[in-house]
């Protein structure tokens, strides 16, 4: 498709590249959402076809559905037996109330009732998305229907509406793209029993002066939320904590706040207590912190002040995994690619790393993001010195999401 054509999208991410979704649009109000979330589905490169139900066509029409997908939309039963499935997955969304009785006890006098029923008996993933009324939501009967599909197969998923004015209603477009797109890699990854728990550090840390004032390293937390959220898309579950940030990640199993050094190390420990994790170590750390924190507010009448700074231990010595990606960061001053590369040697043996992406900070700003990735094929073993590099934000994250991807997939 042409660039200019008016049905081409701007891809974000690869998560769906190859990937054939069949996406049902059923009756509810959230169904007006529906040309959005087609659109954002195929930003991360899926290839979509669309249904519209009866009860979905009093909210949107198939040409405009159509139009959002670059793909004729399907209404009724065909002669090739379209309602069968052929594609990769499904997704309802929304998912009125009537649709799930339906396909929750086997009905499928419609089409996409049927191909919804299909796609169960092959164990193909099937993402639902319910939308309606609190009252609806709350009844009984709608809620033993939900819970008859969660037992239905360990390839469905029910995703989470979002939760506001009394209503279970459509999540943002582009966030409801990401997380259908993490359900259905996650089903994958599970299906071959890969290992899906990373632990991904973001943001600047602090050091107080007195109980009002600290210094800090800046980081805006962008580059961390693109990692977090392209991990998230490709079906990992990534613990988050977030140090100082003016971007936080809308994809993540959970997200911690922490504000210091010492808060940092803390979760991270905890987490990794919880069993083997991949490492992403982005955090903006602090190397220096002020040697006594004084109590109070020091008075500004108190005059010039002076802080003595003491040399921080480095957070990722204390991390340990087995799992083989352990990604870290160096942000440096007028580094080149060669003293990039003896830097990597350094840092990927002294802490067990499988990748490295070295930053110079001349050629870091709000758009573009100059960076050379060292990867490894043994933790700890720079094999290569010649690097991968980036040149946007989006590069980086990218090749940081997809190299814990591959090396979770490895033993598998």
């Amino acid at each position: 498709m042409a660039p200019g054509s008016d049905l081409a999208v701007r891809l974000i991410s690869n998560a769906l590249t190859g990937i054939h979704l069949d996406v049902i649009v059923s009756g509810s109000i959230g169904a007006v959402e529906s040309i959005r979330f087609v659109r954002a589905l195929r930003r991360l490169d899926a290839h979509v076809t669309p249904w519209l139900t009866k009860g979905g066509s009093q909210f949107i029409t198939p040409l405009a559905l159509g139009w959002a997908a670059a793909r004729e939309c399907r209404t009724g039963f065909e002669a090739d037996a379209s309602h069968l499935a052929e594609g990769h997955g499904c997704i309802v969304a929304p998912a009125s109330a009537s649709f799930l009785a339906k396909i929750a006890n086997g009905i499928t006098d419609s089409p996409a009732t049927a191909l919804v029923t299909s796609y169960m008996g092959l164990g193909h993933p099937v993402i639902i998305l319910p939308s309606m009324h609190d009252s609806l939501a709350n009844a009984p009967q709608v809620r033993a229907n939900l819970e008859k599909l969660r037992k239905s197969g360990v390839n469905i998923t029910i995703l989470g509406s979002r939760l506001e004015e009394g209503k279970h209603k459509v999540p943002e477009p582009g966030t409801l793209a990401d997380h259908c797109a993490h359900a259905y890699n996650r089903a994958l990854l599970k299906n071959k029993k890969a290992n899906t728990a990373v632990m991904l550090t973001m943001g600047g840390t602090r050091a107080w002066i007195d109980d009002v004032r600290y210094i800090g390293n800046y980081s805006s937390g962008r580059l961390g939320t693109l990692i977090a959220e392209e991990m998230h898309r490709l079906g990992l579950d990534v613990d988050v904590l977030a140090c100082a940030a003016e971007h936080l990640p809308k994809g993540f199993r959970s997200l911690t706040r922490c504000a210091t050094n010492e808060d940092l190390t803390k979760e991270a420990l905890r987490l990794m207590a919880d069993g083997d994790k991949a490492i992403v170590h982005a955090a903006a750390v602090l190397d220096f912190v002020p040697a006594q924190r004084l109590p109070g507010k020091i008075p500004s009448s108190d005059g010039k002040q002076s802080v003595d700074l003491l040399p921080t231990p480095k957070i990722i010595a204390s991390l340990k995994t087995k799992i083989p990606a352990k990604v870290a960061f160096k942000l440096e001053s007028g580094a080149d690619e060669k003293s990039a590369a003896n830097l990597a040697r350094k840092y990927i043996s002294m802490h067990g790393l499988t990748m490295l992406v070295v930053n110079n900070l001349n050629d870091v700003s709000a758009n573009a993001h100059r960076a050379w990735i060292f990867e490894t094929k043994t933790a700890g073993h720079l094999e290569h010195d010649r690097p991968l590099e980036a040149h946007t934000k989006e590069d980086v994250a990218n090749a940081v999401a997809r190299h814990v991807w591959e090396r979770l997939n490895w033993d598998v």
